[in-house]
C-alpha cells in the first residue's frame, strides 16, 4: 500500500490505521516529489502498490489563489502522476478531494452527482485531478471531505484554543457553514471502503465518488463556540462576523454541507456527530 502525504493530518490518521494489515510505502513531501514523473514511476516500479491512497495535495487555499501554478502542478499534475501509474499497477486509487469543487449556491447539502462549479484555483486543481483520476483509473474512490481536524497540524480546532488562551481576540466568520471531520474517523471510514472493495463479489458497484465527513454541520463562528465550550473557556468572547471581512484573496463557497447518505447506503455506516468527534479530540491532544 503506499499512502502519499503521509506527514498530513490525514496521512497520518491512515497510516496509524492501516500499518498493522497493510505493508505501507508512506511517502513524504521529501520522499518523492509528485510533480516528478520519473520519480513517480521509480517509485511505483519500486513499490508496485496494490492500493494507493492519495491524500498529497496543496491546500492553503490563498496560497493557491497567489501561485497557481505550483497549486496546479501539486493537485492537478501530480495527481495525474499518481493516477498514470496506479493505473500501470493495476491498483486501487483512493483520491481525497474536497468540499471545494462546488461554488456553496445550493440550500441543501451537496450530493456527489450535483455539477461542481468551484469558485477558486485550489477547487478548481481538486476537481481537474478528480477528472484525471476517473479518465485514468477504473478502480478508483473519490472522497470529497471538509473542515478535516487532528494531529499532525495546527488546524481550526488548535488556533481557536491558541487564541483563546493566549487572551486574543477572536473573531470568527458567522455565514461560511460545512462539516468539521475528524481526520481518525474519516481513517476508519476508509479503512472500510477497502475491506468492501476486497471482500465484495460485486466490487464494480463500489467504485466512484463519495462525500464523507462526520454528522451534522455549522458554521465556523459555532464550530468555534463550541471549541471553547469543550475546551472549559466557555467566558472567552467570540465576535461573529460576515466573511466578506475577512478578505480572503480566494472565494470560499459559503455552504458547502455534503450529503453522506450515498456512503451510508453503500457501505451501511454513518460517521458520529462532529460534535463527539470534537471532544475526542480536545481530550486526547490537550488533556
Amino acid at each position: 500500500m503506499l499512502i502519499t502525504g503521509a506527514r498530513g493530518v490525514l496521512g497520518r490518521a491512515l497510516v496509524k490505521r492501516l500499518k498493522l494489515k497493510y505493508k505501507i510505502a508512506a511517502l513524504t513531501h521529501k520522499g518523492c516529489e509528485i510533480t516528478d514523473t520519473r520519480r513517480v514511476a521509480a517509485l511505483f516500479a519500486r513499490i508496485r502498490p496494490s492500493i494507493v491512497i492519495h491524500t498529497a495535495a496543496f491546500t492553503d487555499v490563498d496560497g493557491c489563489q497567489r501561485d497557481s501554478k505550483i497549486a496546479y502542478a501539486i493537485n492537478t499534475q501530480g495527481t495525474y502522476n499518481i493516477a498514470k501509474h496506479a493505473k500501470s499497477a493495476g491498483a486501487l486509487l483512493i483520491y481525497i478531494s474536497t468540499d471545494y469543487v462546488f461554488n456553496g449556491k445550493k440550500k441543501s447539502p451537496y450530493r456527489e452527482e450535483d455539477d461542481a462549479y468551484p469558485l477558486s484555483i485550489y477547487g478548481e486543481t481538486k476537481l481537474k485531478g478528480e477528472k484525471f483520476v476517473k479518465q485514468l483509473v477504473k478502480r478508483h474512490i473519490i472522497i470529497r471531505t471538509s473542515w478535516i481536524f487532528g494531529q499532525g497540524k495546527t488546524g481550526f480546532v488548535d488556533k481557536v484554543l491558541a487564541r483563546a488562551k493566549g487572551n486574543k481576540g477572536l473573531k470568527i466568520v458567522s455565514d461560511k457553514y460545512a462539516s468539521p471531520t475528524y481526520a481518525v474517523d474519516l481513517a476508519k471510514a476508509i479503512a472500510r471502503i477497502i475491506d468492501a472493495v476486497d471482500s465484495s463479489v460485486w466490487v464494480d458497484n463500489l467504485y466512484g465518488t463519495y462525500h464523507i465527513s462526520n454528522s451534522g454541520f455549522c458554521s465556523w463562528y459555532e464550530y468555534a463556540k463550541f471549541i471553547l465550550e469543550s475546551a472549559g473557556l466557555k467566558a472567552i468572547e467570540i465576535e461573529p462576523i460576515p466573511i466578506a471581512e475577512m478578505n480572503f484573496l480566494a472565494k470560499r463557497p459559503l455552504f458547502s454541507v455534503l450529503d453522506n447518505s450515498k456512503y451510508a447506503r453503500v457501505f451501511k455506516s454513518r460517521l458520529r456527530p462532529w460534535q463527539e468527534a470534537v471532544k475526542e479530540y480536545i481530550e486526547c491532544r490537550y488533556n
